[in-house]
């Protein structure tokens, strides 16, 4: 089953004539080693074993989705989303869903086999691993897709909801099974440009703005730290050439750091490029390099000490039997650290993933 297909069995328009079901199962298998001369902390090994379950129905007008994640390290409803068509080119969406101004997270959600590589950026990284900026909204989420001329079309999308809380070091989205109060607002918005409906091929822009509410008593640290006022705007690519493919997001953040008595500002870039080649027909070579303006001393990701601050990966793909792949990863680490001090690390991946049906 190629990437495509996948993208329109998850996100793709409901069924016209009568009701239909999917059902997809993603697993992976992943021995992660840590290499450090510096440090014993970044030295060791950890595998993880997860299982993705994704169900869609659609009918003429309705589509619902529902998304659970289990792992050895965690337990999630990660979507639940209720869609209106409102016409053939419109659908209204309600619910939990993945924030459409992070693109890795629109392109590849959680199924480890849609994604050529291990690992993802830190840019694009989930809440629960210091990822940046919000993966999951509760709330309203708007599509529209624009034809042009031939098969070309322009994809709108437009979002409002709940945005995370911060506690415990990381960004806490609103959980349905478990609901808080205390989320303030989340707006984003994305356009997307494709030259092809039928390809894979896209180029777009995306950008947010979340309140979001520090939790005090659960990170002391953080002293009369109240909430965290996030801008950010962002360009992505994904684009086929032949036997090769480029993948790169780059994304502007502008924080306003709201203390008991003033406030503090932050800004810097975060980007990455991935490129890959398929060296033959069931193995891909590919290699991504992640790197920051001005964000080495970023009062923001001090509060992310774990946040994967720079990083220069290689790595093989190598897809057998019928959608199960193999595939190894190399990577050159440093994290964010503590007082503006990274700390760097080698990465040794190998995983299994596959998806059924």
């Amino acid at each position: 089953m190629n990437l495509l297909l996948l993208v329109v069995c998850i996100l793709g328009p409901p069924a016209k004539a009568e009701s239909q079901n999917d059902l997809l199962l993603f697993l992976s298998l992943e021995r992660f080693q840590m290499f450090s001369s510096d440090d014993p902390a970044f030295d060791g090994t950890d595998n993880r074993a997860t299982a993705d379950i994704l169900f869609s129905r659609s009918s003429d007008r309705f589509r619902f989705l529902g998304e659970y994640i289990w792992s050895d390290s965690e337990s999630e409803l990660e979507r639940f989303q209720l869609a209106w068509q409102v016409d053939d080119r419109t659908m209204l969406w309600f619910g939990r869903f993945h924030s459409i101004s992070n693109y890795w997270t629109t392109e590849y959600h959680h199924g480890q086999f849609m994604q050529t590589s291990i690992s993802r950026p830190g840019l694009e990284e989930w809440e629960d691993e210091s990822g940046p900026m919000p993966s999951h909204i509760t709330g309203a989420w708007l599509q529209h897709e624009f034809s042009l001329n031939g098969q070309s079309a322009l994809n709108l999308g437009l979002a409002a909801g709940l945005a995370p809380k911060f506690a415990d070091n990381e960004l806490r989205p609103f959980d349905l099974l478990d609901p808080e109060s205390g989320h303030d607002l989340a707006i984003s918005g994305r356009l997307v440009y494709r030259p092809d409906v039928l390809s894979m091929n896209q180029i777009g822009i995306a950008t947010a703005y979340n309140e979001i509410v520090v939790d005090p008593l659960s990170t002391p640290t953080i002293a009369d730290l109240q909430s965290i006022h996030q801008t950010t705007i962002g360009a992505f690519l994904n684009w086929h050439w032949a036997d090769w493919r480029l993948s790169s997001n780059w994304v502007y953040f502008d924080f306003d750091l709201l203390y008991g008595d003033r406030r503090a500002n932050d800004d810097f870039v975060l980007g990455y490029v991935q490129g890959e080649y398929s060296a033959r027909p069931n193995w891909t070579i590919f290699g991504r390099t992640e790197i920051g303006f001005g964000e080495d001393h970023s009062l923001y990701l001090q509060l992310l000490p774990d946040f994967i601050a720079h990083r220069t990966m290689a790595g093989v793909r190598w897809e057998f039997a019928d959608s199960q792949a193999l595939t190894l990863e190399v990577a050159d680490t440093s994290t964010q650290g503590a007082n503006f001090d990274h700390d760097n690390f080698k990465e040794l991946r190998i995983q299994w993933s596959t998806v059924f049906p």
